[in-house]
């Protein structure tokens, strides 16, 4: 169907576009072959109409970004064991965390590049092992921004809960929307409101560079996320139901493998 967007200051989409709704793309309403899709979302009522999203992820209480996606993923390759017997593996699973959000925040990117990764299992340049110093730095080098020295926090109303590593970003995804991806640890996540904060920060020369140059520390808030309660319970149950549940007996398994 022709769907013309309104003009807004931030997503601003002006012309006609032909384009089917996420329901009719993604759900069983179709009646045809349709890809999955993990994630749990939640999402501004702006970026739910830029994108014919479903209304009922909608929810203006998120402040600071358009939207937030989470899923488990589990990974094609296992975590293997071989010191605690012959194939002793589990899977593994990747936490994820996605954000949405305008390309006139102030963001402390690093540089000017558009986008950028790092490699996860099974990515072939993950077996990639560097052999030079050269190598080494550049495997280890800043992606995006800074991954240590608070550059990136995540927390509650109650405590921080440390760093949000970069798994991959594009900051031109769609036209004024940045795209920002987190390998969350797949630890316990909270089921309270919760934050991202952005840090300014600044170089601090590292005393025997081996692999880092600098490190990084930091100076002022440049940004925060507010994400509201209701979604962090539905992101937990999630959680919950694709990863915590069957965790913990996994695990036993590898620290107590049955004999055959």
């Amino acid at each position: 169907m022709v769907r013309l967007w309104v003009f807004c200051a931030a997503l601003c989409v002006a012309s006609p576009v032909l384009s089917a709704t996420y329901e009719d793309t993604f759900t069983a309403k179709a009646n045809k072959a349709y890809n999955e899709d993990l994630n749990v979302w939640v999402y501004t009522s702006e970026f739910a109409e830029r994108f014919a999203m479903p209304k009922e992820w909608i929810d203006d209480g998120l402040k600071g970004a358009y939207a937030i996606a989470f899923r488990v993923e589990t990974s094609s390759a296992r975590l293997m064991f071989p010191h605690k017997g012959l194939d002793v593996s589990m899977p593994q699973r990747d936490c994820i965390l996605d954000v949405y959000l305008s390309d006139s925040e102030k963001i402390p990117w690093i540089d000017e590049q558009t986008a950028d990764k790092w490699w996860y299992t099974p990515d072939s340049p993950t077996y990639l092992i560097p052999q030079s110093h050269e190598d080494q730095q550049w495997r280890h080098r800043a992606v995006g921004f800074p991954d240590h020295g608070g550059v990136v926090r995540f927390g509650t109303p109650h405590e921080s809960l440390g760093g949000l590593p970069l798994r991959e970003y594009d900051r031109r995804v769609y036209p004024g929307l940045v795209y920002i991806s987190f390998a969350k640890s797949c630890a316990r996540p909270p089921d309270v409101s919760a934050w991202i904060e952005f840090w300014h920060y600044k170089k601090v020369p590292v005393q025997q560079p081996a692999i880092f140059e600098y490190t990084a520390k930091a100076t002022k808030r440049a940004h925060r996320i507010d994400i509201p309660e209701s979604y962090m319970k539905r992101l937990y149950a999630y959680w919950f139901e694709m990863y915590g549940k069957g965790a913990s007996a996994q695990w036993q398994d590898v620290i107590e493998p049955k004999t055959p």
